[in-house]
């Protein structure tokens, strides 16, 4: 760990601290290996340049992207992080990043063909200064020597934080698997309600062949999902309308218990 840091001191007293933590926080959270590591840094590159900010204001308005464009476009950004974060140059990959959200004519995720100019009517210079600033931090942070890897650090807390559960963690392949469970057990006692996993099974999409090949889809990329999945998904498991987010474990049906893995 470098001494001589040349970035913001306050900065260097936060990721330090931040360190001291990090390793004991990815074993509890399963991120073990460098896939994961990366793939959760790339949850938190989404959350820290996208999500939480004039992107909000563009999906509670009219023009803007549904509930479930939103973790369409989200999923697809993270396969995006990924790519930027594995980049021979950091520097360079959070700006191809950063061209790619900014890009006006490239279709959103989850929206029938719509891009940025579609959705973002009003927004579209909040959005843009947004993203760039962002950008600039972690472009700062990334400079930084006081410890070894500033972004991994930064980032896997901030989605060990805020995306804890998102496409691209661990936990995600519990909420999947609880997805197809509920799907296979319309009457599972995590519904609280028989007649919604009754509903949910009615208005299931006929392109959905098989519970496991959308769970297939869900793990590897959700954004190819057709919007008519996409917004069934929204409307019967995703984020809080959704049973699988609960933060108790499933042991047999009829019994719950508490488990750290999902909250």
């Amino acid at each position: 760990m470098a001494t001589d840091c040349t970035g913001n001191p306050h900065n260097c007293q936060l990721l330090i601290a931040v360190t001291s933590l990090h390793r004991d926080r990815c074993g509890e959270s399963g991120i073990t290996d460098p896939n994961a590591v990366v793939n959760a840094m790339a949850v938190g590159l989404v959350e820290e340049i996208w999500r939480n900010g004039p992107v909000e204001g563009m999906h509670s308005g009219r023009r803007g992207p549904s509930d479930a464009a939103m973790f369409a476009e989200s999923t697809d950004l993270q396969v995006q992080a990924v790519h930027a974060l594995r980049s021979p140059s950091r520097e360079q990959g959070l700006l191809t990043f950063e061209q790619h959200l900014l890009d006006r004519n490239r279709p959103w995720a989850g929206t029938g063909g719509r891009n940025l100019r579609d959705l973002g009517y009003g927004y579209l210079g909040d959005y843009a200064r947004h993203i760039k600033s962002r950008t600039n931090t972690m472009l700062n942070l990334n400079a930084h020597s006081c410890v070894d890897d500033p972004l991994e650090v930064y980032l896997v807390n901030r989605a060990l934080t805020m995306g804890h559960d998102h496409k691209g963690m661990p936990a995600w392949a519990i909420i999947v698997d609880r997805i197809g469970t509920l799907l296979e057990s319309p009457h599972h006692p995590a519904w609280h309600d028989d007649l919604r996993g009754e509903e949910a099974r009615t208005h299931m999409p006929p392109d959905i062949v098989s519970v496991e090949a959308l769970k297939a889809t869900l793990l590897d990329q959700p954004s190819d999902l057709s919007d008519d999945v996409l917004s069934w998904l929204s409307d019967y498991f995703l984020y809080s309308a959704a049973p699988p987010y609960s933060r108790f474990k499933w042991d047999t049906p009829g019994t719950t218990r508490p488990c750290k893995q999902v909250r």
